[in-house]
């Protein structure tokens, strides 16, 4: 499958729905198997918000006039991660509305809707320790399954170390989890840096950092 007829562009307001879409497809099983499917919607556009809150840069591919795939790309200053104020209001009022859907939720659908946000302190926590990598972070690609495999995943982390080496950032990181692809990372020059024992998904979740130099 070629990537000529794939068109990389920057991430709007509209494309929520679109990006969301491959998320509660990857991640949202467990909600939709039990019949939870306005949960699993919800769940999935409330984490692409907050991923697209914390990515001053965002972007989209499309093919055949779908969202095939995304990158959300963060910066931090002085140890914080920048925010994208275009996503600020979306996120904000999703935010709202997750935390009351939570105080009736059990622990499956709590998790769904703050598990992503717990790694986010994670890195939020590693970045406060002052590490070199710690510059720039990649904080979601996402590909719907049948392009998956392609070469777009690597298009998309070349096309992220451009973006973050035009920002000022010479090196950055990643999180991944045991079920993450180690050796894609490897492939393209990543290392780990850090195996993580979580504090704060409050499960013994362990998180392991990737980082990489932007111009490899």
């Amino acid at each position: 499958m070629s990537l000529d007829n794939v068109t990389l562009r920057a991430a709007t307001l509209d494309d929520l729905a679109g990006i969301a879409a491959i998320y509660n497809q990857l991640w949202c099983n467990t909600l939709r198997n039990r019949g939870d499917v306005e949960a699993a919607d919800f769940c999935a556009r409330f984490n692409i918000a907050m991923q697209l809150q914390r990515s001053p840069i965002a972007l989209v591919a499309e093919a055949e006039g779908r969202i095939i795939a995304a990158c959300c790309i963060g910066i931090f200053e002085d140890g914080k991660p920048r925010t994208n104020p275009t996503w600020e209001s979306c996120y904000n009022e999703m935010l709202a509305q997750a935390t009351e859907m939570a105080k009736a939720a059990d622990a499956k659908l709590e998790g769904s809707l703050f598990g992503d946000s717990r790694e986010k302190a994670t890195a939020d926590r590693f970045a406060a320790t002052g590490n070199e990598y710690a510059q720039g972070q990649l904080n979601l690609i996402i590909i719907v399954p049948e392009w998956q495999g392609k070469g777009l995943g690597r298009a998309l982390i070349d096309l992220a170390r451009a973006e973050l080496a035009k920002a000022g950032c010479t090196k950055f990181f990643l999180m991944s989890d045991c079920n993450s692809d180690w050796q894609f990372y490897e492939h393209l020059n990543m290392k780990r840096i850090l195996e993580d024992h979580s504090q704060d998904t409050g499960d013994g979740f362990i998180v392991y950092m990737y980082g990489g130099d932007t111009q490899d």
